[in-house]
């Protein structure tokens, strides 16, 4: 759990306190002004892609947007478009216009994009997750191809992994057979760990899989295992997609605000 505050005033010299409980693992936020709840919320485990929370502060419209790179979050207050620095910030009183004007037109420094429509984006998000839970099975089929290895069983799921069957080959040649179980358990870790963190949205994860499990597709190319190699290439295709909608959901993102 994440604890992150921001101590200001406004012209009037009324002081405001904006605390933030952010639970990586939970997905929850829960954001209180002066000691006072005003947003909770939890996010799926597993897809915390961050967020931005509009809410009204005795006349003055606060932004709180969670920012993540898929392994650590990033948070920024905004009030009245004035970036609110951890020191703290003085900020005009609130005019006439300030009442009515909506809270969800605010934004972060960004470039200027058009927004992304609600709809478009449930389903860019729900690529994203979809790609992300390929590296899940790609670690749960390599799994059951060891295990099936280990009965005796010479099939397995062409979805798996040929990487850890070459690495473990040269180990059982140049160093001893009890070690060849090694490169399994390293691929299969890697897969589920880049699963865990492609569904949360880090783009680096689908890169290092996609890239990883493109070198494992050129094995199968080597022994002419087409089904292996068609395989490969949907899940890949699945990736790729999911990455470029990831993109598209960072790049979008509404007006840009000024700061101090």
């Amino acid at each position: 759990m994440t604890t992150k505050r921001w101590d200001f005033r406004d012209d009037d010299l009324r002081r405001y306190t904006v605390e933030l409980e952010h639970g990586f693992w939970s997905g929850k936020r829960a954001i209180s002004v002066n000691g006072r709840e005003v947003i909770r919320e939890r996010r799926m485990f597993g897809f915390d892609m961050g967020s931005q929370h509009g809410f009204d502060m005795e006349g003055h419209a606060a932004l709180l947007r969670i920012r993540t790179s898929g392994m650590t979050y990033a948070f920024d207050l905004y009030v009245d478009g004035i970036a609110i620095a951890p020191q703290g910030t003085t900020i005009p009183r609130p005019g006439p216009a300030l009442s009515t004007r909506p809270v969800v037109s605010l934004a972060p420094p960004l470039p200027v994009t058009a927004p992304t429509p609600v709809n478009a984006q449930s389903a860019l998000e729900q690529r994203v997750r979809n790609g992300g839970r390929w590296f899940y099975w790609i670690a749960g089929l390599s799994t059951v191809n060891f295990v099936l290895y280990l009965m005796g069983t010479e099939t397995g799921f062409a979805l798996g992994t040929a990487l850890d069957w070459f690495v473990g080959a040269i180990l059982e040649q140049v160093a001893a057979p009890s070690l060849a179980w090694l490169p399994h358990v390293g691929v299969i870790a890697l897969f589920a760990f880049l699963g865990v963190r492609a569904t949360a949205g880090a783009q680096w994860a689908f890169i290092v899989g996609g890239l990883v499990y493109t070198l494992d597709g050129l094995l199968f190319l080597l022994v002419r295992d087409w089904l292996g190699i068609a395989v490969h290439a949907f899940a890949l295709f699945a990736i790729v997609s999911a990455t470029i909608s990831l993109r598209q959901l960072r790049s979008a993102a509404p007006m840009t605000v000024r700061s101090v």
